[in-house]
């Protein structure tokens, strides 16, 4: 099964948008990860394995293949993990996206081996061109949410963490959108 889940790249002060394409296949199991990934990015294979581990879902035990597109973009940081982790999780049909986080949401964020999001770099630059590209909601980690509302007009889901989302995703719990009580 394959799914798609957005995110963003940040390359000095811009940011570009980043499709994670999540592939899930017959074979021996493996998790290869491809479009031009730093050594963060490879290392969030331990971190999203153990992550969804301890979130209460099932890693896959199967052949998975993750590609970053654009391929000829340099992918720099942890900030990918979330979306790997929900593009993984809706190729193995354990969440589905509703259509709208498919086509204009996107996903950030570092995850803890628990599956807690850290705070992630390079928030406001990402959330400013995400709002220029018609994007209509971000899910972030919820410690970045303060700095990510100072730009209007986008719904900034706070995460805590990845069993929270799943849980959000699946609707059984629902993460509020953040609200800046300072711009009312």
């Amino acid at each position: 099964m394959l799914a798609k889940v957005n995110s963003m790249a940040v390359v000095g002060l811009e940011s570009y948008p980043v499709e994670v394409e999540v592939d899930i296949g017959a074979g021996l199991p493996a998790l290869n990860l491809v479009g031009l990934p730093d050594k963060a990015i490879e290392e969030s294979k331990e971190r999203v394995r153990s992550a969804i581990k301890n979130s209460d879902a099932n890693f896959p035990v199967s052949r998975i293949t993750i590609n970053l597109a654009p391929a000829d973009l340099k992918k720099e940081g942890p900030a990918y993990d979330l979306a790997i982790a929900i593009g993984i999780l809706a190729a193995d049909r354990q969440i589905a996206l509703s259509s709208e986080d498919k086509e204009s949401a996107i996903f950030i964020g570092e995850l803890a081996l628990d599956g807690k999001l850290r705070h992630t770099k390079g928030i406001l630059p990402i959330v400013m061109d995400a709002k220029a590209k018609k994007i209509k909601r971000i899910y972030l980690p919820e410690i970045n949410t303060k700095e990510a509302s100072l730009i209007e007009d986008i719904e900034i889901i706070p995460v805590k963490s990845l069993k929270d989302l799943i849980y959000h995703l699946k609707n059984e719990k629902n993460i509020k959108p953040y609200i800046n009580k300072l711009k009312m």
